[in-house]
């Protein structure tokens, strides 16, 4: 017999416990563990056995050990189940968030739970970032404006040593909207390595200039941004963009986020790569709203899109290119860590200095 399947068909009609269904239990049980007055605290596998901590096992009879080694598997079966809906309960919090400050709060907690990275001597921070964002061209027989929405996977390498050089590479995927021909967006795999004795032009380092307390975060905040809401929160979003190799940081930009005038819930967003979130969103007031995306389980920062409330009508040298409500563009976080080296540079590499 399948056992879980019989356990699935026996609680199909229940519904998911929610907080409030599981408090009594989780007393009661917090009751059990702590024992009679005087007495050492109960065990769940001593119980079983018919023990005490502090003393041998017995050895009891052939129907009792049956009895209870079959009392076991129930009670592991049990236990796996109360887990299961702990962890919705607990890691993914059963209860949606009322607000955007409650995402945010949410999302601080998890940043806070992470390790920043500390690349040694002669390491490279590397981020993989997947990426949308549209591409106003011409067609170069009609002479027509196109506009298409292209994805691009990206890479960076940023060195902890000052004055390394750093990589940045781009490879375009697919591109959706008017047909503009494929040699105009997909270049192929494109390498640009930049070369700067300035530390402020690399993220990692300048990053260390910021401090991780919540007063600290909100004063330098004021000085780069004024107490203007949206310049504040167009700071913010790129730190937070930034930030990712260092949740130390991330942790008090989010409480500091969550004090913006204007910020509001989104309850369904995507980010660039596809994935299902919760968003925090600021309204731009030119048809547009910047959204911040988080995993809607674990509250980790998934990246950042722009999503159109209504045709936008942009203006560029080549002319005036209108994109549709609901476009969305953004980049989407997909893996943070360390590597020992650069990679091997492209010969058709694209060689930048930038000055200080």
């Amino acid at each position: 017999m399948d056992e879980m399947a019989e356990l699935d068909r026996l609680w199909a009609d229940t519904p998911e416990a929610t907080e409030r269904d599981l408090a009594a239990a989780r007393v009661a049980l917090l009751a059990w563990a702590a024992g009679p007055p005087g007495r050492p605290p109960r065990t769940l596998l001593g119980t079983l056995l018919g023990t005490r901590p502090g003393t041998r096992p017995g050895t009891p009879t052939r129907r009792r050990y049956a009895f209870r080694l079959a009392a076991v598997g129930l009670l592991a079966t049990a236990l796996t189940t109360v887990i299961i809906a702990g962890q919705v309960v607990l890691g993914g919090s059963a209860t949606p968030p009322a607000n955007a400050q409650a995402v945010l709060e949410r999302a601080a907690q998890a940043a806070a739970d992470q390790r920043d990275l500390v690349p040694g001597p002669g390491q490279y921070v590397h981020t993989k970032t997947r990426v949308r964002g549209m591409l106003y061209t011409q067609n170069p027989s009609t002479k027509r404006l196109l506009s298409t929405l292209v994805t691009a996977d990206e890479e960076r390498w940023e060195p902890a040593d000052p004055g390394a050089p750093w990589l940045l590479r781009e490879r375009a995927e697919s591109a959706t909207g008017d047909p503009v021909p494929r040699w105009l967006w997909d270049k192929g795999v494109e390498d640009t390595l930049y070369e700067s004795s300035c530390p402020g032009h690399r993220a990692y380092v300048r990053l260390g200039a910021w401090p991780t307390d919540v007063e600290g975060v909100r004063a330098k905040l004021a000085t780069q941004a004024g107490r203007d809401p949206m310049r504040q929160w167009s700071e913010l979003k790129q730190l937070i963009a930034e930030s990712v190799v260092r949740p130390s940081l991330s942790a008090a930009l989010f409480q500091v986020a969550a004090e913006i005038d204007g910020i509001h819930l989104i309850g369904d967003a995507v980010d660039a790569a596809g994935r299902p979130g919760v968003a925090v969103a600021m309204d731009e007031g030119d048809g547009r709203r910047s959204e911040l995306i988080f995993d809607r389980r674990t509250y980790r920062y998934l990246g950042e899109r722009t999503v159109n409330t209504r045709d936008v009508a942009v203006k560029t040298s080549g002319g005036v290119y209108t994109t549709p409500k609901g476009a969305a563009v953004g980049t989407a976080v997909l893996t943070v860590d360390l590597a020992t080296a650069l990679p091997e540079v492209s010969p058709k590499a694209s060689r930048l200095r930038i000055p200080c």
